[in-house]
């Protein structure tokens, strides 16, 4: 399946908002300090953004209930 412009874009665009926070957060321990602070708005789109079901469960990890 080809993809059309503005598909590439959007999927070029979700994949730097999650290499962004790959380099800012290199290690897993940073990464869960970092999740462990954010909202659960904030984490929901990083969940967006990732490509592959095994991120998704990790950020997903991190949702707070109630929130």
């Amino acid at each position: 399946m080809k993809l059309s412009k503005l598909q590439q874009y959007t999927y070029e665009e979700r994949k730097n908002v999650i290499l962004k926070f790959q380099r800012l957060y290199k290690t897993r321990e940073s990464k869960e300090k970092v999740l462990s602070m954010m909202s659960n708005q904030d984490i929901n789109f990083l969940i967006y953004c990732m490509d592959n079901i095994h991120g998704k469960i990790f950020y997903s990890k991190f949702l707070k209930k109630g929130e």
